[in-house]
């Protein structure tokens, strides 16, 4: 049913799958929409989003999925089918085993013992090499624009897989207005590149940006907000306490202590030193995505992570060049 192309689907399968998108069903939800786990007739188990209500027609909805279903690469989720029905607009995905990301760093608790070093870089290597691919080798190409945690899925083998590329061009105009960029328009609390705030223009650099969170999420297995090991009077986010230990030469404190001293100290702090330039306060010091994925690639160069993956060669262009290709929330 799903080898070739994508498929339309029928809601009255999909709310039976869901159980009625019953809440226990649910496995996270966003700004675009809720994931629910899904269980069809024959027993193939699938990922259904219900999208948030929509103002664009079903006709741009169908253009759109025959976008989204043309976009695929290794470490994105397989888009398998959709359903437009009324005022539903729902997107049905390969199941991920693992869940989430945010959830195994943050939530799981696995007798104390959480993901080990050599997974949690190659779930860094092959996210970044995904994101690089949107960004530089995609047609069209696509900024994400809600990157985090919590939309990158991982397989029974906890290779990682991003969800959610390409959903702002299904989400509603973007509203001028500030509010827009206060109620999250540009993705969830933590990740968002400061200078969003003050063009409300997404931006292959604002990308790295958020990713660049998630690189230190990896690296200290702390929350974007509300630090643990931070002090008990500081009020800042993730990101201002690395910039802070890295400004009293502490960064080293901020590493997750259960991967310290087990002979890969060295490759944790230069994983550390990438994620920190991709959160510079300054969009022109930050890396791009396919320089993000190079020195990765060379960090985890031993582990023979991406020996069988090709090398991503992007054509030269600044991102100001790329802009119209990229923005895709028109």
């Amino acid at each position: 049913m799903f080898e070739k192309s994508i498929s339309k689907m029928r809601l009255s399968d999909l709310m039976k799958a869901t159980n009625n998108f019953n809440k226990e069903n649910i496995i996270g939800s966003g700004r675009t929409g809720t994931m629910y786990k899904a269980v069809l007739d024959d027993g193939t188990s699938l990922m259904v989003k219900r999208l948030q209500e929509s103002q664009h027609s079903e006709k741009e909805f169908l253009s759109e999925m025959a976008t989204l279903g043309s976009v695929k690469h290794r470490n994105l989720v397989p888009l398998l089918g959709f359903c437009v029905a009324k005022r539903e607009r729902l997107l049905v995905y390969k199941n991920m085993p693992n869940g989430f990301l945010h959830d195994r760093l943050h939530l799981v608790d696995d007798d104390g013992k959480g993901m080990d070093w050599p997974t949690r870089l190659k779930i860094g290597i092959h996210t970044a090499k995904g994101f690089a691919w949107l960004h530089h080798n995609c047609n069209p190409r696509i900024i994400h624009r809600n990157i985090s945690s919590k939309c990158i899925l991982l397989d029974a083998d906890f290779e990682p897989k991003i969800s959610d590329f390409g959903l702002a061009r299904l989400m509603n105009p973007v509203d001028t207005h500030l509010s827009t960029f206060v109620n999250g328009e540009f993705g969830d609390l933590g990740y968002v590149a400061p200078e969003y705030s003050r063009t409300l223009v997404a931006t292959p650099k604002g990308d790295v940006y958020s990713f660049g969170v998630v690189l230190l999420e990896l690296v200290t297995g702390e929350r974007p907000t509300n630090v643990v090991k931070a002090p008990e009077n500081f009020k800042g986010n993730l990101v201002d306490w690395i910039l802070q230990l890295s400004g009293n030469s502490q960064l080293h404190e901020a590493i997750d202590k259960s991967l310290v001293g087990k002979g890969v100290d060295g490759e944790l702090f230069q994983f550390l030193k990438v994620a920190c330039n991709c959160v510079s306060p300054t969009p022109t010091e930050r890396p791009t995505m396919f320089e993000v994925y190079q020195l990765l690639r060379a960090i985890g160069e031993q582990y023979h992570f991406t020996a069988e993956d090709e090398i991503l060669m992007p054509a030269e262009s600044s991102d100001a060049d790329c802009l119209e290709e990229l923005i895709v929330a028109r």
